[in-house]
């Protein structure tokens, strides 16, 4: 039992990697299991998850060395509280949109592409686990290319021409972002002799005085560099393109977690590897404040004028994601704590949305949000948890987004910086302007009587949606325990 629990950090990657490779197997031979054997084993990277949470609640800070080289020589898997809260996140939500996958793919991709689709998602999610685990820079790296090669995979996976152009063009930014990250890690190595955040860290301590140009050129090849991959505006031009011509599940999993590790990999390297001193007195904090603005008016104004939906929650994500940047460049801890809430929330409320999405395709077929009279009487679960997310997305009281709103204008009282508030108000009735006629439409607008019908869809596709719905309603009720925990994570971080 000892020796499991000390292989349960290494065991959570590589169990998702193996399968992956398995199903490569399956995809010729059965395809009919690779669904449920994928299902299997997620839910055992969330149920070790959840155990190596507790621990992190415990306070102890997990250290693994794998195959046994101790740091700095190999490589070094940390769990603290901020690379807990991302594997629960990562394998749970991962978990609900396979479950969502079963009935969904078969109506968006071709049928013999299933088995490859389900190799590619566990894939992408090792990569993601180890991402967000890893203790080393250029472990780091080459997972960052593995979650990109695997992303750009679930996008081209419904076969069509969009999706191959958004594919392509998503590969190549994304490759041109990784170009950036390696030189960045490159600088450090030169300058510290070592991989080892904890290490490198240490080292840049003793002579980044000496280096002032390097730690300048490195800084902004890590914002670049990631800023890319995260669709950092004006870094975004892939993501409307690649989120709305993916399959659903693709789309839940691109909007709803793969940005998310960028942006959580460049902040620990920002305030692991830098310090949190030194970044919030470089001028890189107040770059990223400036682009976070901007990726909150920018991003909900193109969102307001799309009329197909995933193309509209796509450039939300933009806005979101705006959020996040802001939340990290305020400095303070109230900012930094909304800001790792919103990572979780938005989660939450970009898959409800977009696998609704996928479920009204799949009843009906209706793309434009000018189509969707009467929906709510003919799909009235989905379109409830559709209500649920769009209300968080505006921020109102009760729902997680409102949360995230609140502390983010506490962060920015708390950073002499009121002017945000602003900001947030007037994204706030932005989003109201593009979800609230959405929801209008669906409930009040429809020229016959229609009867309540229920659902036309597979209950397996109802209870992910239903699931994240409570989710969110959960988080704007009960945040307590979360913020609790979060704020562990970033006394850790700034100390």
């Amino acid at each position: 039992m000892e020796h499991f629990q000390k292989l349960m950090p290494f065991s959570v990657v590589m169990i998702p990697l193996i399968v992956a490779f398995m199903l490569a197997i399956f995809a010729r031979w059965k395809r009919e299991f690779c669904a449920y054997i994928a299902i299997a084993a997620v839910a055992y990277g969330f149920y070790i998850s959840y155990l190596l949470t507790l621990r992190v609640m415990a306070g102890e800070v997990i250290h693994y060395a794998v195959s046994g080289w101790i740091a700095p020589w190999g490589i070094e898997l940390v769990i603290d509280e901020l690379g807990a809260m991302m594997l629960l996140l990562l394998t749970g939500c991962s978990l609900v949109i396979l479950l969502f996958s079963m009935k969904s793919l078969h109506k968006e991709i071709p049928e013999q592409a299933t088995g490859w689709y389900y190799t590619l998602y566990l894939l992408t999610l090792s990569a993601m686990i180890g991402m967000v685990i890893t203790n080393d820079l250029f472990n780091l790296y080459v997972m960052v290319e593995v979650t990109g090669l695997g992303a750009c995979g679930l996008v081209v996976a419904k076969g069509e021409k969009l999706s191959t152009e958004a594919s392509l063009r998503y590969l190549l930014l994304a490759t041109l972002g990784s170009g950036f990250l390696l030189f960045a890690i490159g600088f450090l190595y030169q300058v510290t002799g070592n991989l080892n955040i904890s290490y490198v860290a240490a080292e840049l301590v003793q002579v980044r005085e000496q280096y002032p140009f390097l730690m300048w050129a490195t800084m902004s090849f890590i914002t670049v560099g990631l800023g890319v991959k995260a669709a950092l505006f004006p870094l975004h031009i892939w993501l409307p393109d690649a989120h709305s011509s993916a399959p659903s599940s693709s789309s839940a999993i691109l909007s709803g977690l793969v940005v998310k590790v960028y942006i959580v990999s460049m902040l620990r390297i920002y305030f692991l590897v830098f310090g949190f001193e030194v970044f919030h007195e470089s001028y890189m904090r107040y770059l990223i404040l400036l682009l976070a603005s901007m990726a909150i008016l920018g991003g909900s104004l193109f969102a307001f004028v799309q009329l197909n939906l995933k193309r509209r929650l796509a450039y939300s994500t933009v806005a979101q994601i705006g959020y996040i940047f802001l939340g990290f460049s305020l400095g303070t801890s109230w900012g930094i704590v909304a800001a790792l809430l919103h990572i979780i929330i938005h989660a939450f409320m970009k898959i409800c949305l977009f696998l609704s999405a996928g479920a009204i395709y799949y009843q009906t077929g209706r793309k434009k949000v000018t189509h969707f009279s009467g929906l709510g009487y003919q799909m009235p679960v989905t379109m409830a948890a559709f209500t649920v997310a769009a209300l968080s997305m505006v921020g109102i009281p009760l729902f997680g987004g409102f949360i995230t709103k609140y502390g983010l204008a506490m962060g920015s009282l708390e950073a002499n910086n009121p002017y945000f508030i602003i900001l947030i108000v007037l994204s706030g009735l932005l989003n109201a302007a593009y979800y609230f006629p959405i929801v209008w439409q669906a409930y009040f607008t429809s020229s016959h009587n229609v009867k309540l019908e229920f659902d036309k869809v597979p209950v397996t596709m109802l209870i992910p949606i239903v699931i994240m719905a409570l989710g969110i309603l959960y988080m704007g009720i009960f945040p307590s325990g979360t913020l609790d925990f979060l704020e562990r994570a970033v006394s850790r971080m700034i100390l």
